[in-house]
Parts: structure tokens; C-alpha cells; sequence
């Protein structure tokens, strides 16, 4: 589904150049979902953006689709951008004079969706994010679980192949991230591929693939369920080798005493 090829991307601030993204090579497949960890300003969002064609990117090759990306217009890239893809924000970016209904329906305005058929649209996502009963509310009246859920029934109204979430449990209680992290795995299992960046290690494990970033480049890239067994294996070897040492420390003191 995506490809780059040695893409990079820098910032000029203050005549210091910041070199976001470095010669990257990435794949991503059709049905992944993918977390992405990293410290702050190791490239993250600046990839999001990127896979997003919301940021141009500098050297490299960038294929989405089969479409060389690279290559494209502004004006192209808006129109695959609209047609292919779904955002959701740590901060939901939901419109505030617009009813829950309303902002779910505004993508499907910009696809020429026909009143009838936005309708029919619209209710079916509302009950796939369990928000029905909120429909006529605005984003200031519902709690912030609800508008993250608001947020993603509007990302995913358009069926787009991919979603590009950015934190999307960054300004919820555990509560409501386990319940959103929970909806972004379903919708993974039912066919969309997900792109996701998180500050939150313990989120990967409802994903597929976990990569790393350092200084604009990948140093890890692991399936999760081989990370996750690499973090047993490694607390299993942590547990054991402590052992050791209480037992060696205690053999010691017996000697020592004896």
C-alpha cells in the first residue's frame, strides 16, 4: 500500500537546519496496523504528516497506492487524500458549532455523498461508535471519550483504505483509551490498515507491528507478538538472573557467617 524509498525531510529554524526524517525506507502493507514509537522530536508527527500528504517531503520516493506521490501536484495529492484517507487527532478537532451528526457528516459533503445516502452513512457509523444518543449533541456537551469516538466515526464515515490516528488516546483516562483503542482494533480486523502514533508502549500490543524512531530513522521494526514475546523472554532472563543473585547473595552471607 506504501512505500518510501530513502525519504527525508528537514526544517530550517532559526538558520538551524532539524532533520526530521532520514533517508527512511518503510513498507507498509494493505491491513496492517502499525504503532509508531519514538522520544519527542524523533519524526513522528512529521511522518504522519508525510503518509498523510499534509507535509511535502524533500528527497525520495513515495508510492501510495501505486501512485508516485513524489511526483504529484498539491491539487493531486489533495484529491488521493481525500478520496483514500481518514485523520484522527490527540485533540479530536472537531468542529464546535456542529451537532455530533453534523460534524461526522461534513467529509461526505466534500465527496458529493447525496443527502439520502449521508443519512444512511451517518446513522450506521453512529451506532458503530456507540455515540446514537448523542447525535444532536455539540462537541462541549459530551465527555472527552465521546468526542474521540465523535472523531473517529468522522475519520472512518468515508470507508478510506487508511487511517492515520496521532495520539488518539493522548487526552483520555485509561478508561476511555482502552475503549478506543479497542474500537481502532476492531476496525483493523474488519479490513482498514492504521497508522498510529503513540507515546503509549502498552497500546501496541492491539496492533499488528510496532516500529521505532530515533533522530529520523527506524531502529526497530518488529511484529508485536514477536516483541511481545522478545519482553517475556527478556523478563523471564531479568526474574532468573535476579534469583541468581539473592540466592548467590544469600550463599555469601552463609559463609560468611558460618
Amino acid at each position: 500500500m506504501i512505500k518510501f524509498n530513502k525519504i527525508s525531510r528537514s526544517f530550517i529554524g532559526d538558520e538551524v537546519e532539524t532533520v526530521a526524517i532520514d533517508e527512511m525506507n518503510l513498507t507498509i502493507s494493505k491491513g496492517e496496523f502499525l504503532s509508531i514509537l519514538g522520544p519527542s522530536g524523533c519524526g513522528k508527527s512529521t511522518l504522519l504528516n508525510v503518509l498523510g500528504m499534509l507535509d511535502n517531503i524533500d528527497t525520495g520516493e513515495f508510492s501510495f497506492l501505486d501512485n508516485p506521490v513524489d511526483k504529484f501536484s498539491e491539487q493531486q495529492r489533495a484529491r488521493l487524500r481525500k478520496q483514500h484517507i481518514g485523520f484522527i487527532f490527540q485533540n479530536f478537532n472537531l468542529i464546535d458549532e456542529l451537532t455530533v451528526e453534523q460534524n461526522i457528516e461534513l467529509p461526505l459533503y466534500y465527496h458529493n455523498v447525496a443527502k439520502a445516502e449521508r443519512k444512511r452513512l451517518v446513522d450506521a457509523v453512529l451506532k458503530r461508535v456507540d455515540i446514537s444518543h448523542r447525535r444532536k449533541h455539540l462537541p462541549a456537551k459530551l465527555s472527552g471519550g465521546q468526542q474521540q469516538r465523535v472523531a473517529i466515526a468522522r475519520a472512518i464515515v468515508t470507508n478510506p483504505d487508511l487511517i492515520l490516528a496521532d495520539e488518539p488516546t493522548g487526552n483520555l483516562d485509561s478508561k476511555n483509551s482502552t475503549q478506543v483503542m479497542e474500537l481502532l482494533q476492531q476496525l483493523n480486523q474488519e479490513g482498514a490498515t492504521i497508522v498510529m502514533v503513540t507515546h503509549a508502549p502498552e497500546h501496541v500490543i492491539y496492533g499488528t507491528r510496532v516500529i521505532e524512531l530515533l533522530d529520523g530513522k527506524v531502529v526497530n521494526d518488529q511484529r508485536v507478538k514477536e516483541k511481545l514475546n522478545n519482553q517475556m523472554n527478556k523478563d523471564v532472563s531479568d526474574v532468573y538472573l535476579k534469583g541468581k543473585d539473592s540466592i548467590a547473595e544469600q550463599a555469601a552471607g552463609e559463609v560468611t557467617c558460618g
